[in-house]
């Protein structure tokens, strides 16, 4: 059976560099930089004007063939159990991820989720066990089903914020969503191991990392 696709080749890098953390590490620009590191003629640890984290960030991006969990593509939807999971202990501030309740999904996410300590709430709607590119097509990943997921895990309970992320491919619920919940939707990014760097400086690596 052929792997799942993972969306790396959606993974974006632009959107998160600067012209000045670029122009640091001796690139003419941010195209620039991105070509020589992704060519391996850049070494991270020889860029001044990144942090700590983003250089985690970017490495985790350019190992994302080789830090994705081996799924294969299923024929038929694999259901895992829907709810709120809690990640590295989370508390009041702790940022909610909303996607899917397919195992496929929940592998992805938890590999990546293991990749710091930051903490998070995962919120995995049911939606028959379809992966998010497949619940949009079948349309069973809805603002109705996040309204009620919400309710019933009592999440405005466990979180002061009102913000939601959802999955990139379900950008086009944004607004739908928050009129259903009156949360403030923000759209992730597609690809999972690009995470690190839409999360920025949140995204702590685990010691010695």
């Amino acid at each position: 059976m052929p792997p799942a696709d993972l969306y790396l080749l959606r993974l974006q890098w632009l959107p998160y560099l600067s012209l000045d953390e670029c122009q640091a590490a001796g690139a003419d620009g941010c195209e620039d930089f991105l070509v020589r590191l992704q060519n391996q003629d850049l070494d991270l640890g020889n860029c001044p004007g990144l942090t700590a984290q983003k250089r985690y960030a970017l490495q985790i991006a350019l190992k994302g063939a080789e830090l994705a969990p081996p799924v294969e593509a299923m024929q038929l939807p694999q259901p895992t159990n829907p709810g709120l999971f809690e990640i590295n202990e989370p508390g009041p501030q702790a940022p909610v991820l909303v996607s899917g309740n397919s195992e496929i999904t929940l592998t992805v996410l938890t590999a990546v989720l293991a990749l710091t300590v930051s903490p998070f709430y995962l919120l995995l709607l049911d939606c028959r066990g379809d992966t998010v590119d497949m619940a949009m097509i079948f349309e069973t990943f809805t603002p109705a089903k996040l309204a009620a997921a919400l309710q019933e895990e009592q999440v405005s309970e466990k979180v002061e914020h009102r913000r939601l992320v959802i999955p990139g491919l379900a950008a086009s619920l944004e607004k739908p969503m928050t009129e259903a919940t009156g949360w403030e939707i923000q759209v992730g990014p597609i690809c999972a191991l690009e995470l690190p760097l839409y999360f920025g400086d949140y995204w702590l690596p685990p010691t010695g990392s």
